[in-house]
């Protein structure tokens, strides 16, 4: 990790440790702006409890048309943070 590297709580490693850990987690757009809460569970239910969505990105779905990525945020610390580096 570098200096701006930012400290990654050990409870976002995993849908599994996010679950136990009752965060929320919002996927939101960088081109349209839209947001939306997941649903880990049903998330863990595809992609298997040890799926990590730190440094993941996925196209955005929220607005037709949209080609902009959905970024993952985590809400954990009293505040939505970015979950990545």
């Amino acid at each position: 990790m570098g200096k701006r590297s930012p400290l990654r709580p050990s409870w976002t490693c995993s849908l599994r440790a996010l679950i136990e850990a009752g965060v929320t987690v919002r996927g939101m757009c960088d081109t349209c702006g839209q947001g939306r809460d997941v649903d880990l569970v049903r998330l863990a239910q595809i992609k298997g409890d040890a799926f990590d969505l730190w440094n993941r990105r996925t196209r955005c779905r929220l607005t037709a048309g949209c080609q902009g990525w959905n970024r993952f945020y985590h809400g954990g610390r009293g505040r939505m943070e970015a979950m990545r580096d």
